[in-house]
């Protein structure tokens, strides 16, 4: 799964939702038919926990795009 600008989402990659108001950071990536079921959602896209929020599920097709900000250390 990629974001708009064509880079590969991974788990831990920090990024702007909202609009580029709000951090936050992808936990998981929801691309096969065995984790959307999983999270209960229905279709594929990113889960990103983002304060104030908690979990986030945002469909990589939303109107309002996901902006890859960086790679955490960890990746």
């Amino acid at each position: 799964m990629e974001y708009s600008n064509g880079i590969l989402a991974k788990i831990g990659d920090i990024v702007l939702i909202e609009n580029g108001k709000t951090k936050g950071v992808v936990e998981d990536i929801i691309d096969t038919k065995e984790k959307i079921q999983f999270w209960g959602v229905k279709e594929m896209g990113l889960m990103i926990k983002a304060k104030p929020f908690g979990l986030v599920f945002w469909a990589i097709d939303d109107e309002d795009e996901i902006i890859f900000l960086k790679r955490s250390n960890n990746n």
